[in-house]
């Protein structure tokens, strides 16, 4: 399991994939 939690704005975010996080930043 390997994951990076970021905090934006207050609420917390699990991002697991590269792919994810390009869906997060939309």
């Amino acid at each position: 399991y390997a994951g990076t939690e970021l905090e934006i704005d207050g609420k917390k975010y699990l991002i697991m994939r590269q792919s994810d996080v390009l869906a997060v930043l939309g």
